[in-house]
């Protein structure tokens, strides 16, 4: 586990009856919300053979379950490329991602597409999304890299470690409201810094991505 998963996780167990983030509807989710669908994101992705050295994308509408499935994806050691949905229907490349997190209409599209032999679709009850369902890479290997950055983020054409993540958190200010978790400017990081401090926020959708209703 990095410091960066530490000290958040550390501090959602101080938070465990508290809440720690609100989403639009006014849906207040407490640190045991976030612990339990870490761990259940954790635990699911090791079922299905995802391990350190691959990769996963999140591209989720529902912006609330990132933190949770960022910390997961860390703890497991994975590269996460983080990007906004969109009208697109994403192509599936094998040995690029082990797992896929897409919007609920871009999984249900492509369900019909997939090969079951090589492509399976995993569904999970979260208390951040109760209809969350994900795709996995059967055969993915890992990449070889020149670089294992923790996180990209192709919008802002970036790439950091969670030392580098770390860093940038605790020398930014908390804030009440966070703007699209898929910048790192107003999103991302003051996101990560509002998880180290334990301050309540809440989390608006990317103004600029397609979000269904």
């Amino acid at each position: 586990m990095s410091q960066l998963t530490k000290a958040i996780t550390r501090q959602l167990q101080r938070q465990y009856g508290e809440p720690v983030l609100k989403d639009l509807n006014g849906n207040w989710y407490t640190g045991a919300d976030m612990l339990e669908d870490l761990a259940l994101c954790e635990t699911s992705l090791q079922q299905q053979n995802v391990h350190a050295g691959q990769a996963i994308l999140l591209s989720p509408a529902q912006v609330v379950t990132i933190p949770s499935l960022l910390l997961a994806s860390w703890q497991l050691g994975l590269t996460v490329t983080l990007t906004p949905p969109s009208h697109q229907l994403p192509e599936i490349a094998p040995q690029v991602y082990a797992a896929m997190v897409y919007s609920s209409s871009q999984t249900n599209q492509l369900a019909n597409q997939l090969d079951p032999s090589e492509i399976s679709v995993l569904t999970l009850i979260l208390n951040t999304a109760p209809n969350f369902a994900y795709l996995v890479h059967d055969h993915a290997q890992s990449l070889a890299r020149h670089s294992h950055p923790d996180l990209i983020l192709p919008a802002n054409q970036c790439q950091f470690t969670q030392s580098q993540l770390l860093k940038m958190a605790e020398h930014d200010q908390p804030r009440e409201c966070v703007h699209d978790l898929y910048d790192l400017e107003t999103g991302l990081l003051p996101c990560l810094t509002n998880l180290i401090t334990a301050t309540p926020f809440t989390i608006q959708p990317t103004k600029n991505a397609f979000l269904p209703n």
